[in-house]
């Protein structure tokens, strides 16, 4: 359980020599991953072993709230595996082990995007402050979030907390506006689940929907901010963005379409895996030389891309848990919590996700619940992938047990349970605006 205490950091002294070999096996895998996606000579069983051998190798070093739900997730996936077997169920084993394996591959992916520094670079002894700063820091965690997805909070937070303590009107703010990336951009976790569980999904369509709803959640937070209900904004220290450094990443996204439109068979993750990656090592050619690259791409390799464990840990559990809730759907003789899937229950589903975040519950539990139950009523990808992307975002600003709440409270001393009970106004107004554009969609 998480309590207001920061969590003590895992200790890093015993592993440290390892952190090159881990570095090296999540490389192969990005690789063998690719591979297995564009061609049948390797299975995707290969990669995914090569995840859990990383994720063996980095077990110590995941903070105790990881650990915790990694082994909830995998236990009750093998419970379910075990009751699925005991009734007379065939059990896809390789689904078990690598059902997330490209949405774990685009995560270490673009991991790679940190070395194009696109938060740019702050070396200011004084942050700015007031309104214009509290403006530009909502808004720049979220486009930079889109892109280099918890890194932008973490090397934002780091910066506001150089000389004070990070405040809660500050994790609030990167909190709120740093979730809601996931409405659009297909650079976060939550998206890239809701494109795999839903392969017919298109990602434009999907962004067409998100988008407006993060615009109005920044709109409400700037309104609510000049309102003076998100504390003083005239002594407010917020971080300076520089939003000319977004170019590299829109071109990436941009490139991604174009390609996806060219290629229909090669899906939205597989795109961005092999894009990304590529685009990184061509700018940093053009911009240090190839001598320099190389010294960069091997120290990113090796020491920094086994960053990635807590995403390792979260979507490898997961899978498993997703392989045992379909063993168990399996002995239920056609059980459907619905009859149809329209846009009311799409709503429902949406209202119950962000429900259990409020208590502790991670929004991937219920996407990966919804996926496997939902799919013999035949839903509507879009409308489905829609619904899981909607309460990832909202669900994370709610759940303390989210990668974004445990990272500001072990890192920055905020409370994680603080920050849920804070967002629940929040989390109702953006739900109710969801669930409005959910049943747009449907009408249009």
């Amino acid at each position: 359980m998480v309590t207001g205490r920061p969590e003590p950091m895992p200790s890093t002294k015993p592993v440290v020599k390892q952190q090159p070999l881990i570095g090296m096996t999540v490389g192969f895998m990005w690789v063998a991953s690719i591979v297995a996606s564009v061609s049948d000579t390797v299975s995707m069983l290969v990669p995914a072993l090569l995840a859990w051998l990383a994720l063996g190798g980095c077990w110590r070093r995941l903070s105790v709230t990881q650990r915790w739900q990694a082994i909830v997730l995998g236990s009750l996936g093998v419970a379910g595996l075990g009751y699925g077997a005991a009734n007379d169920v065939d059990i896809d084993l390789v689904r078990a082990l690598s059902q997330n394996q490209l949405i774990i591959t685009l995560m270490a992916a673009v991991t790679l995007l940190r070395l194009l520094n696109v938060t740019g670079s702050v070396d200011e002894a004084k942050l700015p402050e007031g309104r214009s700063a509290y403006n530009r820091s909502l808004v720049g965690v979220q486009l930079f979030g889109a892109v280099v997805n918890i890194s932008a909070l973490v090397i934002m937070a780091d910066r506001l907390s150089r000389t004070t303590p990070l405040s809660k009107a500050q994790a609030l703010m990167l909190c709120r506006s740093f979730t809601m990336a996931t409405f659009y951009s297909p650079f976060i976790g939550g998206m890239a689940l809701a494109l795999a569980y839903n392969p017919g999904a298109s990602l434009g369509t999907v962004m067409l929907t998100g988008m407006p709803l993060a615009a109005f959640g920044i709109v409400f937070l700037l309104v609510m901010g000049h309102l003076g209900l998100a504390g003083d904004l005239e002594r407010f220290p917020g971080y300076p963005a520089q939003f000319e450094s977004l170019w590299l990443p829109a071109l990436l996204a941009g490139g991604v379409l174009l390609l996806h439109a060219a290629l229909p068979s090669l899906s939205i993750l597989v795109l961005v895996i092999m894009l990304a990656p590529l685009l990184v090592v061509l700018v940093l050619l053009l911009r240090s030389g190839p001598v320099r690259t190389t010294t960069e791409l091997t120290d990113f390799c090796t020491q920094r891309l086994p960053e990635i464990r807590g995403e390792l840990a979260l979507f490898l559990a997961a899978g498993v848990l997703g392989a045992g809730l379909v063993a168990v759907i399996q002995t239920l003789d056609g059980f459907l919590p619905f009859e149809q899937f329209t846009a009311i229950e799409a709503s429902l589903v949406l209202a119950l996700t962000v429900i259990i975040s409020f208590a502790g519950v991670h929004p991937l539990v219920m996407v990966t619940t919804a996926a496997t139950v939902l799919v013999p009523l035949d839903p509507d990808p879009n409308l489905l992938a829609m619904v899981f992307v909607m309460g990832w975002g909202i669900g994370c600003a709610c759940c303390p047990l989210s990668g974004t709440n445990v990272t500001l409270q072990s890192r920055y001393h905020v409370s994680g349970w603080y920050l849920s009970r804070k967002n629940m106004g929040f989390a109702v107004l953006m739900t109710a605006t969801a669930i409005a554009l959910l049943n747009l969609y449907e009408t249009l």
